[in-house]
């Protein structure tokens, strides 16, 4: 029997609601390649789709990670014919979110926005063609959006989500958090294609690899970081609760190395060793790495950690100038850094760490102190991005008379560069981006080379970049470099570090 839809194809009310949630994420073109690092699927979108399947609700996924297009959500619409449309938003998807607003909107479907960017700036999402944006915590809202689409327009007045009327942006009432995150049913993997994930890790890695998050929030305050959905909430889920789903991605998915995706992973020291004692007691051992703080990193701790599988810790080092992390009201002391980067050393235990450029009030001298703390510390992995300026932030507020490209077209299919006048020009920081890179090669180096020549060509690089790039860079921008160009002296000397393991694998992992 044909199905009989109601206005604009869908279906009608009385049917339960169906809605299709949509990550418009493609890897491919990526410029920055974040998934080449952190190849998981949408922790939101599975969690979303196990709460509402727990409500009654039909849902699919549809996720584009591995795609070339939107082709795969037009099919879905039409197969699945759902009431509701939901995409995640990331400021790097905002284009792709919008087309598929529109597509929702010509086949007759109500689409929501919800996630990061969406809720720091719901306007320009509603007014590309989104029917409601959702402020906050997503589950509760989005049941509630669902039965909406289901029966007609989506009302101006639900809790924590908003809409236009008559072209005006209304905000619904806020919506209470959810109180017990235990109660959360696991994640819906089976709704996507997990092995695709999976075996693309195994090819590279030779394991495979998984994400969980076991917390929402974070209640450290530093200013350029934004918090739309949860704002500096923290609440957990009990260290049961937890390995209830790390036992699960065993069993089920073979996974043998997992990425906890907090904001901040062990904030309360009990909860973590609880967790850590349970991790211990798995056989084989399940590797993990996560995102911490250098001021919550003590070295007991660390001690625990690396018995129960840490392989590598993501470290938001940002600036080796203390008066640069006091500007970002980071909380953490250089002294911290060196301790941590020295213990993980120790343990050996890769270190990532997170830099930052061109952040207001930077000066030479800065970039000098953050170039000299990598010198002398090597991490194994890094990252050197410049001060990105998002809506809702202190630094948005500290600059945003002074914003141009990606700031003003957050759509922008560039994602380099700041999105504010810095003090200094776009190539200076460009540059400086490649002096950490010639730094890491000639880390690589140590042991192949001698160390007088090493440090030769670090000393050459050093007076190539102030006697010759800097003028040029900065000669002609009207900004006059905070110090004289000099010879800097020479990094203190530091002993051998202990071999280190292959980017990848296992196999490199002393247990």
């Amino acid at each position: 029997m044909a199905e009989t839809g109601g206005p604009g194809g869908r279906p009608p009310a009385a049917e339960r609601p169906r809605v299709l949630l949509v990550d418009p994420y493609l890897a491919r073109e990526d410029p920055m390649d974040r998934k080449s690092v952190e190849l998981y699927p949408s922790l939101s979108l599975l969690s979303l789709a196990a709460f509402l399947r727990e409500r009654a609700i039909d849902v699919r996924i549809t996720d584009l990670t591995f795609e070339r297009s939107v082709g795969p959500v037009r099919r879905a619409i039409a197969d699945f014919r759902p009431h509701l449309l939901g995409v995640h938003t990331k400021s790097l998807t905002f284009r792709r979110a919008l087309a598929i607003a529109r597509l929702a909107r010509r086949e007759g479907v109500r689409s929501v926005a919800g996630g990061p960017d969406s809720a720091s700036r719901p306007e320009p999402y509603l007014a590309g063609g989104f029917d409601a944006v959702v402020l906050g915590e997503g589950e509760e809202a989005l049941v509630e959006l669902a039965h909406a689409g289901a029966e007609g327009p989506i009302p101006n007045d639900l809790a924590g989500v908003a809409t236009l009327l008559r072209g005006q942006l209304v905000r619904g009432p806020a919506r209470p958090f959810l109180a017990d995150l235990d109660q959360l049913p696991l994640p819906a993997w089976d709704l996507l294609d997990m092995e695709a994930y999976l075996s693309r890790w195994q090819r590279r890695t030779g394991e495979r690899r998984a994400a969980l998050l076991t917390s929402r929030g974070c209640p450290f305050d530093c200013s350029w970081c934004s918090k739309p959905t949860f704002g500096r909430s923290f609440r957990q889920q009990s260290p049961e609760r937890v390995l209830a789903e790390l036992r699960a991605l065993r069993s089920t998915y073979r996974v043998d190395y997992v990425r906890f995706c907090d904001d901040v992973f062990g904030i309360r020291r009990a909860w973590l060793e609880t967790l850590l004692r349970g991790m211990e007691a798995f056989d084989p051992p399940l590797a993990f790495e996560c995102l911490a703080r250098v001021d919550l990193l003590k070295t007991d701790l660390l001690d625990g950690m690396r018995r129960a599988g840490l392989a590598r810790v993501y470290v938001g080092v940002e600036s080796g100038s203390q008066k640069m992390l006091d500007l970002m009201n980071r909380g953490t002391r250089i002294a911290q850094v060196e301790r941590v980067a020295a213990e993980l050393r120790r343990h050996r235990i890769r270190q990532y760490w997170f830099l930052m450029l061109g952040y207001p009030g930077e000066t030479l001298e800065d970039i000098e102190a953050t170039l000299a703390l990598f010198r002398r510390f090597s991490p194994e992995e890094y990252s050197v991005s410049v001060a990105v300026p998002l809506p809702g932030t202190r630094l948005y507020e500290l600059v945003k008379d002074r914003l141009r490209g990606t700031a003003r077209d957050p759509g922008s299919k560039s994602s380099h560069g700041a999105g504010f006048e810095t003090a200094y020009p776009p190539a200076m920081y460009r540059w400086t981006r490649a002096r950490f890179d010639w730094e890491a090669h000639l880390d690589r180096l140590l042991g192949r080379l001698p160390p007088g020549l090493l440090r030769d060509l670090r000393t050459a690089a050093d007076r190539l970049t102030h006697e010759v790039a800097e003028p040029i860079l900065l000669g002609g921008s009207g900004r006059v470099p905070s110090r004289v160009a000099s010879r800097p002296a020479p990094a203190p000397p530091r002993s051998r570090a202990p071999p280190r393991p292959p980017l990848f694998g296992r196999s490199g992992w002393p247990r």
